[in-house]
């Protein structure tokens, strides 16, 4: 760092660096939505999807868990209605222009800080976030990117010290909230920015309190719905969570560091609590506030920009650190570095305001950014392959149950793998009644991974009742069609199909006996046979005439009871 022009802030945005933001923007907007458009729907967004029916004032109000989601409800609702639930590449659009977005105001937040090529490289950063892949990669998870992208803009709204600037501040506030409570933390620093007073003209008491509507209101109808609505969930704030609240913002701020700069172990989404990365980011914390001490006591008094940024960041690791979870609501929990990033950056660049970076210090911190993002990507591709093998076998899934449908009644349910608690069957196929299916169409079925079919198999082995009974005879009638096999070393090596109608199987020895319709190998466990046993099977019509395959580690008989 020196005096030299090769960063100011004020400067005209040159063509390379409108060329490099550019193209970093369409690389990670193309990574991201091609990982996106072979995923599906998850774990909260099923709860948006077939349980805010209506229009009641409680469907955009009541809480989720004990969330605020006014407006990822309404957006969801809105891209149900254009664009069905067929698929979720569409919300995925949405969710992907809206963290963009957000990117995009940081880094016009920064460039007036610290100048554009190191705007630029912290605007790489985020974009290539691959600890935050669950935030990234999740159209649900535009509740935060919502907050950050409106929070984010508020500010810059606040730096013209103006009535239209305080006007716009206050309106995205609100929208901020609108998003999740993150927007919380953003309103508690404009409340700091107001109370501090504008840059220039001085401090005076009676602008202050004119200026106090611009974090009071949004606040107070975050209160309002708390009051109204939110307090009805569940909470998680303890005394515990309060005492122990600076160690687990310590390390917080620790995961954010080593998320960043792509420290996370080994190029994984995840920063385990023990692991090298977190240890790193611990270091990383450390030297920082070393460094900004030396930077403070160069800069003589906290500048307003920096108590507004570090007070929006303390409030949301302290309002996290409140109502923390063990093995859910970690400092290492994948959706939180996102944010928690965003804030660290927001909190470097008030330090570094006004400080000219030379080209060596240039060129050093691009190095570092280029490896980041690459670690980044590797990490975000860890992620899609999770949420791929998660979303082949909920797809699954839900096609077992949609071939089944005539089976499953009211009290019936869908277990997917990331929904708990399970889904009532009524509710999907209403659901998918109005809006379409996002499950495999059979043919897709048959051509997916095995996973997918697996699952397919054991929940229409499920909700169809495929499964041995005890017979009440000795065994099948004279005449009855029968079909014998030998023993064979292990399941799959051959099979008996099962079409629709009532079989006794009889075994000469104890063994399990195993089903499969599409997946190769057999997942469906019928039951348990004794040796010379007797049982019965019933395999019901449905909507597929793909036959069931009988599976079994020993010689079996199966006679077909009723005809041929």
């Amino acid at each position: 760092m020196d005096s030299s022009s090769a960063s100011q802030p004020n400067r005209p945005l040159p063509l390379a660096a409108l060329v490099c933001l550019a193209g970093a923007f369409a690389c990670s907007a193309a990574i991201l939505l091609l990982f996106q458009s072979h995923l599906t729907f998850v774990v909260d967004d099923w709860e948006f999807l077939i349980d805010r029916r209506g229009s009641s004032a409680a469907v955009y109000l009541d809480p989720h868990n004990e969330h605020i989601a006014v407006a990822p409800v309404a957006i969801y609702k809105a891209l149900l209605a254009l664009f069905g639930m067929s698929s979720a590449f569409p919300f995925a659009v949405v969710g992907t222009f809206i963290f963009l977005l957000s990117v995009v105001l940081l880094f016009v937040y920064l460039r007036r800080r610290v100048g554009y090529w190191m705007a630029l490289l912290g605007s790489v950063l985020i974009l290539f976030l691959g600890a935050a892949w669950s935030d990234l990669l999740w159209s649900f998870q535009m509740g935060f990117s919502g907050s950050v992208a409106a929070g984010i803009g508020a500010l810059l709204a606040l730096e013209r010290d103006d009535l239209k600037g305080d006007l716009a501040a206050c309106a995205l506030l609100v929208v901020a909230i609108s998003f999740s409570e993150l927007g919380v933390p953003f309103a508690l620093g404009a409340l700091v920015s107001v109370a501090l007073g504008p840059s220039e003209g001085g401090w005076r008491p009676q602008a202050v309190l004119r200026r106090l509507y611009v974090a009071l209101l949004p606040l107070a109808l975050y209160g309002i719905w708390y009051l109204g609505w939110g307090h009805k969930a569940p909470h998680t704030m303890t005394f515990h969570n309060v005492l122990n609240s600076p160690r687990f913002v310590f390390d917080a701020v620790s995961a954010n560091l080593a998320s960043l700069f792509g420290l996370t172990t080994p190029l994984s989404g995840n920063v385990g609590p023990n692991n090298i990365g977190l240890n790193w980011g611990r270091i990383l914390v450390v030297i920082a506030i070393v460094l900004a001490i030396w930077r403070l006591r160069r800069m003589g008094w906290p500048s307003r920009w920096l108590w507004v940024v570090v007070a929006a960041g303390a409030a949301f690791w302290f309002l996290t650190a409140f109502n923390a979870i063990p093995y859910k609501r970690e400092p290492v929990t994948g959706r939180y570095q996102y944010p928690g990033a965003i804030f660290v950056l927001l909190i470097a660049a008030e330090f570094l305001r006004g400080v000219r970076f030379d080209r060596r210090a240039l060129a050093a911190a691009t190095v570092v950014t280029v490896a980041a993002a690459v670690s980044g990507y590797f990490s975000l591709h860890d992620g899609y392959r999770l949420r791929k093998f998660i979303t082949d076998m909920d797809r699954g899934t839900l096609t077992g149950a949609e071939i089944a449908r005539g089976h499953m009644n009211s009290f019936s349910v869908i277990q997917l793998v990331t929904s708990t608690p399970p889904i009532p069957a009524s509710s999907y196929f209403s659901a998918v009644d109005a809006f379409g299916s996002p499950a495999f169409i059979v043919s897709e079925l048959a051509a997916s991974d095995e996973v997918a079919r697996a699952a397919a198999d054991k929940l229409l082995a499920e909700a169809e009742d495929v499964k041995l009974a005890p017979h009440a005879g000795q065994g099948p009638r004279a005449g009855s069609p029968c079909r014998s096999q030998p023993g064979w070393s292990h399941p799959g090596s051959r099979a008996l199909a099962l079409r629709p109608g009532d079989y006794t199987v009889r075994t000469q020895k104890a063994q399990t006996i195993y089903a499969a319709r599409f997946a190769d190998d057999a997942s469906a466990t019928l039951g348990d046979l004794a040796p010379g046993a007797v049982g019965a099977l019933r395999v019901p019509a449905d909507l597929s005439k793909r036959p069931w395959r009988l599976e079994t580690s020993g010689a079996v008989t199966l006679c077909k009871v009723g005809g041929s």
